[in-house]
Formats: structure tokens, C-alpha cells, sequence
């Protein structure tokens, strides 16, 4: 037989319950996204299971459905939503509850089989149906394989979910598959810690390099990167003592003991690489403050975008280009530059100076009065009260377009058009990211526009102070295109917000 059939049947019967995955479910408009639904529902359950929260009702499955759709920034009835939960509980209608069903093919008997599965099912140790209780669900090794095999691609999990799910494991009396799942914690702390020692290197070469990769740059919360790393020891202090205790309840036997012993072991070498990882996070955290203070004026911010260093030294040398046509087009405006039309000089400067004579000089008018040109003053209160909304949609959806005022009522759209400084702040958002610092500051110490806005939100609107400590930043779309609102041509970008890690 052709290898190209060997396990056949075994991939098959791992795959078809990804692909059976919220097919034939009848929810109209939603239909090309019930796949993503479900998956992250999963994904919900899944967390809930290894922090042993109970809230996994087929009522807190519905409202997980809900909020996915809702964060997903898609929209359906109550009808589409107990559609999506119950196709995921079971196959057809409600009272048969019946299990999914896919056909395989078996290369060794050469016939069609039925596959039956379930994504999820009754979790004995937390449903208690002898009181009149509801059944709590958890995944079953079907659906935590399809979580696995999505790991294995996106690597989903973190040091800390690893742990807890190796506790959750050991709880259950599962120490060879807390054995396996320690072989995954494994080659993620040794993946991180291949990262860490790359840019270590980087760094002792090309200290710039910091500038180029911020998202790297830790000092500022090392506070909280050595609690995490304390909390994850805790963690492996906690598992040494469930295998202690599961130890002396097995004291007879053998075979248990061989297992704990297997899995022991492993816990010993994990505790080991992850120590040396916070080690090498923390010489690397330590380094770049070295660097930064014995060398500020390297992380000068500059202005000026100089083609020798930020594209030449920092990018093509760094990354090298995979074609020559890349090449090219760097190079060929620096040859021949096609010059867009620009003012003459004498015009720009003598905008300025009538600019500033129209500001000084007084107006007579025709009836002989004097009319003094006065500076303008920003009102602040219809500024904030305008960006407000912004914030508003930021707190829930985590992103905001300028598209998403069309939706709102008129008198808020009319906000935005009583200061020309609220558009201007909108333009503002479009440079580099910003780590929001204002609460301990005082108002007169802020240099930039974001800050000051951000400032008097939050004394004006005191639930804006959660986004304290998060990034703002901007995301584009390279296919919209420019939009027009009130006659005003708009940029089409996003305002996004993200928490530190």
C-alpha cells in the first residue's frame, strides 16, 4: 500500500471534527463566521475547566455565544444565538441529543465507517442532577485535541495556563498526559529562552536595535515581569506538592508510583529551564537599563527619518531582502525623484508674516471703530465631551473608527465640528503608540496633545482612569479608502487599545 494511506483513517477521524464544526447549522448572515464562534467558545469553556469555575451551564454557554458574537462586532437574535449554543451541545433536535456524526475511511478494511463524537460533555465532578441541578459541561479529548492541534500552530498557551493545566491533570489522576503536556511547557520555555538569548545578542551588537523593537523594551515594568515570574514559581511549588500527597494516597501502588516518579522528574528539569529563562529576562531587562543609562543619546528620539539607518542599517541589513525588485523601488526614488509642486519660499514666508501682523496689528472698520484680533481659546469642555463618545466605544470594543460616529445621533456628530482642535486630536492619534501616564502628573508637565486630552477625560469622567497603564495605537486597513463625513475628508484608521502584558 502507497505510505500516503498510512494512519489514514486516524488523521481522518482527528480532522472531521473540525470540519464538521457548526456545519449544517441554519443561522443566516452568520453562517461564515460560525466556525470563529464556536471555536472561541470552546476556547471559553476550556479556560473555565482549568480554573475550576463552574459557570459551564448550557445558560452561561449561551451567554458565551452572545459575547463572542458581540466582541466579534457581528449582530444576531435571540433565535441565531440558541441555534449556535445548542448545535454545539448536540446534533439534530434537543430531545434526542443525539452526537455528531462523520464518515472515515478505513485503509486496512477498505470500507466507510461512522465516526460519533461530542465537542462537549457532562462534567460528573461539578453536575449534581440529584438535587434538580443543570448540567455543567467540559470538553471532551475530541475537542481539547482541536485546542491542542491550534497550539501546535499559533502556540495559544502561556506559562501559567501550561501549569494550570498540568494541576488540572494531576487532579484528575491523569500523570501520564501531565507528562506530555510538561514536554509542551518544555519546548515553549526553550523557544522563549532562544528569543532571549537572539536579542541579547542583538543588543550587544546594535543597541539601536531597541529602538526598532519597543515592543521588546521591559524596563519600565520589570515590577510586574518578576511577579509573574514569582507567581509561575509558586505554581511549580504547588504542583510538587500535589504529587507529594497523590504520592503517599498511592503508597501501594507500583505503578502509580512509577508514573509520579516519570512525571516528578520532569517537573524537576521544567523548574530548572523556566528559572533560567527569568534569569536570562531579568540580565536582559538589566542590560538594556545599563544601556540606556550610559548611553542616552542613542535612544534620542530623531525627527528626521534617515534612510542610512532606519531603512538601510536597521531593516535591509538586519533582515535582508528576498528580492531585487524590493531593491529597486527603495533605490529609484533617490535617483530619479518625481518632485510633487511646492510653494515657492516668498509665498510660505509671506503667509507667516501676514499671519502674524493680522494677529497684532488692531482693524479699523468703516464706521471708525477698532476691532482688536484676539487669540483664540480652546473650549475644552465640548473637546472632552466629543472624545468622550470615542472612549465610551473603546471601553467595550476595544477599537474605534471615525466610520462608527455615522451610526450615532446628529447632536454627537455635531460635537466634533464646534472645536476644530477635536479633528485636529483625531490626526494626533496618527504617530507612535502611547503607554497612558497622566493620572500622577500634573496637567502643566504634558507636552503632547493625546496626553492633555486624556488628562481631562479623566478628571471630567472618572471610568476613563481604566485605561491607565494601556496602549493607544493606530491600525490601518491598505484597502479603505479615504472616507468624507460632513464634507471632510477623513483618514481611515482605527484607534486601538491594548493592556500590558
Amino acid at each position: 500500500m502507497n505510505e500516503s494511506w498510512d494512519g489514514f483513517s486516524q488523521r481522518m477521524q482527528r480532522l472531521n471534527p473540525l470540519f464538521e464544526l457548526g456545519r449544517g447549522m441554519e443561522v443566516g448572515e452568520l453562517k461564515p463566521y460560525i466556525q470563529t464562534i464556536l471555536m472561541q467558545v470552546l476556547l471559553n469553556i476550556f479556560y473555565r475547566e482549568l480554573n475550576d469555575n463552574d459557570d459551564r451551564r448550557k445558560s452561561d454557554i449561551k451567554y458565551m455565544v452572545e459575547d463572542s458574537i458581540k466582541q466579534m462586532q457581528l449582530l444576531a437574535d435571540d433565535k441565531q444565538i440558541e441555534r449556535i449554543t445548542s448545535g454545539l451541545l448536540y446534533q439534530g433536535k434537543e430531545e434526542y441529543s443525539k452526537p455528531f456524526e462523520a464518515f472515515y475511511y478505513d485503509e486496512i478494511k477498505q470500507t466507510w465507517e461512522t465516526q460519533t463524537f461530542r465537542y462537549v460533555t457532562m462534567d460528573e465532578l461539578y453536575t449534581n442532577l440529584e438535587i434538580g441541578g443543570a448540567i455543567v459541561y467540559k470538553l471532551t479529548d475530541v475537542a481539547q485535541e482541536m485546542i491542542f492541534m491550534s497550539r501546535e500552530m499559533a502556540e495559544e498557551f502561556s506559562i501559567t495556563i501550561e501549569q494550570l493545566y498540568s494541576m488540572q491533570l494531576i487532579k484528575n489522576g491523569n500523570f501520564r498526559k501531565a507528562t506530555r503536556n510538561l514536554d509542551h511547557l518544555i519546548s515553549r520555555v526553550n523557544r522563549l529562552m532562544a528569543n532571549e538569548f537572539t536579542f541579547q545578542k542583538e543588543m550587544i551588537n546594535n543597541p539601536k536595535i531597541l529602538l526598532v523593537e519597543e515592543e521588546r523594551q521591559r524596563a519600565d515594568n520589570r515590577v510586574e515581569i518578576e511577579k509573574q515570574f514569582e507567581e509561575e514559581k509558586e505554581h511549580f511549588r504547588t504542583i510538587h506538592s500535589m504529587l507529594e500527597k497523590t504520592k503517599q494516597r498511592n503508597e501501594e501502588s507500583d505503578y502509580i508510583q512509577k508514573e509520579l516518579f516519570l512525571l516528578q522528574e520532569k517537573i524537576r528539569h521544567t523548574r530548572q529551564l523556566h528559572d533560567r529563562f527569568a534569569k536570562l529576562v531579568i540580565q536582559n531587562i538589566s542590560y538594556e537599563m545599563k544601556l540606556k543609562a550610559e548611553n542616552p543619546s542613542l535612544f534620542w528620539e530623531n525627527s528626521i527619518v534617515s534612510f542610512r539607518e532606519h531603512i538601510y542599517e536597521n531593516r535591509i541589513m538586519k533582515d535582508g531582502v528576498q528580492r531585487f525588485d524590493v531593491v529597486e523601488k527603495l533605490l529609484s526614488p533617490l535617483f530619479s525623484p518625481k518632485n510633487e509642486f511646492i510653494l515657492p519660499l516668498d509665498w510660505v514666508w509671506g503667509e507667516q508674516e501676514f499671519a502674524e501682523k493680522a494677529m497684532i496689528d488692531p482693524v479699523i472698520d468703516e464706521e471708525g471703530e477698532e476691532n482688536i484680533t484676539r487669540l483664540r481659546v480652546t473650549n475644552w469642555d465640548s473637546v472632552i465631551k466629543a472624545w468622550s463618545y470615542v472612549f465610551q466605544y473603546l471601553q467595550t470594543y476595544r477599537e474605534f473608527s471615525l466610520a462608527d460616529l455615522s451610526a450615532m445621533p446628529l447632536e454627537v456628530q455635531d460635537l466634533w465640528f464646534e472645536e476644530s482642535e477635536t479633528i485636529d486630536l483625531w490626526m494626533m492619534f496618527d504617530k507612535k503608540p502611547l503607554k497612558v501616564q497622566v493620572l500622577q502628573r500634573k496637567e502643566e508637565t504634558l507636552s503632547d496633545e493625546r496626553e492633555i486630552l486624556l488628562y481631562k477625560l479623566m478628571k471630567e469622567y472618572p471610568q476613563f482612569q481604566i485605561f491607565e497603564g494601556m496602549k493607544l495605537y493606530t491600525m490601518f486597513d491598505d484597502q479603505a479608502e479615504p472616507f468624507i463625513w460632513y464634507k471632510t475628508k477623513m483618514t481611515p484608521f482605527k484607534i486601538c487599545v491594548q493592556e500590558e502584558k
